[in-house]
């Protein structure tokens, strides 16, 4: 029988040249861990101070694709006969000051610019270099990995580059930026890059991060999308009112995903599946906000129609960490399992009352999504908390007041109807 050699092996690269040894590809997939966990963190602390909408979003969704990875590359690390303590702390100092000096990127320009013309490239330069250096077959769960990584990588390329390039910018911002990469590629450099394989140069000191980055606690917005307060909330009869409520509120939970960014980046020294829950549960509540923003769009064609609330950001700001992830995962999002009213009820207005497709589908995912939130909440408050779940209640319940006496600041404002209807209801 005559074989295609192009199928032999299954196809994989490279089955006859040694490729990296055990050793080596741990250590590398542990530099991957630590350098996306790392950019993971970094993009969550823009997702506060950037204004712009389009791009909170994106970070949003980066940071959670970037926690994904990690994950893999450090199921693969212990599959690699490695110590799980290998994968906690930086493989080396140079590493560690790389990020410590990005997380100083002043402004969103700068900052847009060192992570799409330094940080992102060089990691897409790892992923190169590793399938160049691998054997396929004898690492093929690694290699498999990156592969997928690498495609995430290609799509974050051009959807970064897009957004440097429709963001505002002066010949100041554009001289910082040029600043910046010269300072952030010689650390880079430092450390042999992502991979610690390349000609290493002279360590730079530190300049920006002699003092750790503290993330501004205010609420940072373009003037894309109005701003209230609070809604005031029409009965469920009042079909086209409560409507508009609603999708209000799916627009305003960006709130709730600055909150997590912070909770994300101010709680220290947790297990790995904290930062991995908290980044899902953040990319969730994003996504959530886009629900809003689409079904506005759909039923209005302006998906600008219906002003977004902000008194749960003016919380998130104030609010410690954990006294608003136990709020958020007990008090709200736990209250929403009850039917009714629930999650339920809005998933059933939006089907049966509302009769509009694209929202009955966005409310069904929602609460789909909350339930994994309210599960996940449980289990990382249970750890986190001194006595776990059973002396947290009255926490959670004082944190809720904190949250109410937010809210009570300002009235809440009726959301004028718009008229007509101009898109469609998907």
């Amino acid at each position: 029988m005559n074989y295609n050699t192009s199928l032999r092996y299954a196809g994989l690269d490279r089955p006859r040249e040694a490729g990296l040894s055990v050793m080596e590809t741990a250590e590398r997939l542990r530099r991957l861990a630590y350098f996306e966990r790392r950019l993971m963190l970094l993009l969550a602390t823009r997702i506060v101070t950037i204004p712009e909408r389009d791009v909170k979003v994106l970070l949003a969704r980066l940071q959670y694709e970037h926690a994904q990875h990690v994950d893999g590359w450090r199921g693969r690390v212990l599959e690699l006969r490695t110590n799980k303590s290998k994968l906690e702390g930086a493989p080396e100092p140079a590493l560690a000051v790389l990020f410590d000096e990005a997380e100083h990127l002043p402004g969103a320009y700068t900052f847009l610019f060192a992570v799409t013309q330094v940080l992102e490239p060089a990691l897409r330069a790892a992923y190169d270099a590793y399938l160049a250096d691998a054997n396929g077959l004898a690492d093929y769960a690694s290699v498999r990995l990156v592969r997928q990584a690498s495609a995430d990588a290609a799509e974050h390329a051009r959807l970064l580059a897009q957004a440097l390039n429709e963001l505002a910018r002066d010949d100041g911002d554009v001289a910082h930026a040029a600043e910046w990469e010269t300072v952030l590629r010689a650390h880079l450099a430092a450390t042999g890059g992502v991979n610690g394989t390349l000609p290493r140069g002279e360590s730079p000191s530190r300049q920006a991060s002699t003092q750790p980055y503290v993330i501004p606690h205010t609420l940072v917005r373009d003037t894309a999308i109005p701003h209230v307060w609070d809604y005031q909330a029409p009965p469920l009869e009042d079909v086209d009112r409560h409507l508009d409520y609603m999708m209000g509120l799916r627009l305003s939970e960006i709130n709730v995903a600055e909150g997590l960014a912070i909770v994300l980046y101010e709680t220290p020294d947790m297990p790995w599946s904290f930062y991995l829950d908290i980044s899902r549960h953040l990319w969730d509540e994003m996504r959530h906000s886009l629900f809003g923003e689409a079904g506005i769009e759909a039923t209005y064609g302006n998906h600008t129609a219906i002003p977004m609330r902000d008194y749960e950001g003016v919380f998130a700001m104030e609010a410690p960490p954990l006294e608003q992830y136990a709020v958020l995962g007990l008090e709200v999002e736990g209250k929403n399992m009850k039917y009714p009213p629930g999650k339920r009820q809005e998933w059933e207005f939006a089907r049966d009352m509302a009769h509009h497709p694209l929202m009955a589908n966005f409310q069904d995912f929602d609460w789909a999504d909350e339930v994994v939130h309210v599960n996940i909440a449980r289990r990382q408050l249970d750890g986190w908390f001194d006595g776990g779940l059973k002396t947290i209640s009255d926490f959670s319940a004082r944190g809720k007041e904190h949250r109410t006496e937010v809210k009570r600041r300002q009235s809440p404002t009726a959301i004028a109807h718009p008229q007509p209807r101009t898109g469609t209801q998907g």
